[in-house]
């Protein structure tokens, strides 16, 4: 096990933690319009394999995406709304003002955190 791994012994996986929180974020961003949740995980695999590593969110799955969105819809951060197509229910999701106003501190905290890595490893 990596020195950094180590320190998410709990999980085993030092991607893990981070990723949940990721994962909504990210999530509340591409929410800005209603979209399918099955639009959300292919965007977001698509765009990890384009790292070619195994990182935050590489290893995403639909259930994933879809717990995310469970918990978000729940908290009132996004709304949900139902419409039939080809005999199908499809169900598509959007942030709420709530939402947005969360991603917004989100945004600033990742800012924030960005500046303290950087002075903390002496990056300038």
């Amino acid at each position: 096990m990596s020195s950094a791994a180590s320190l998410y012994k709990h999980t085993g996986n030092p991607y893990k933690e981070i990723s949940k929180y990721v994962l909504k974020v990210v999530i509340l961003k591409k929410l800005k319009d209603w979209d399918y949740p099955y639009s959300i995980t292919n965007d977001i695999k698509k765009t990890c394999k384009a790292w070619h590593s195994k990182g935050i969110l590489s290893d995403v799955t639909k259930s994933d995406v879809y717990n995310a969105i469970s918990a978000l819809e729940k908290q009132g951060y996004i709304t949900s709304k139902t419409e039939l197509k080809s005999g199908r229910v499809h169900k598509y999701y959007k942030a709420t003002k709530k939402g947005q106003e969360a991603l917004k501190k989100a945004m600033k905290i990742r800012e924030e955190m960005i500046k303290a890595f950087s002075a903390l490893m002496g990056d300038n």
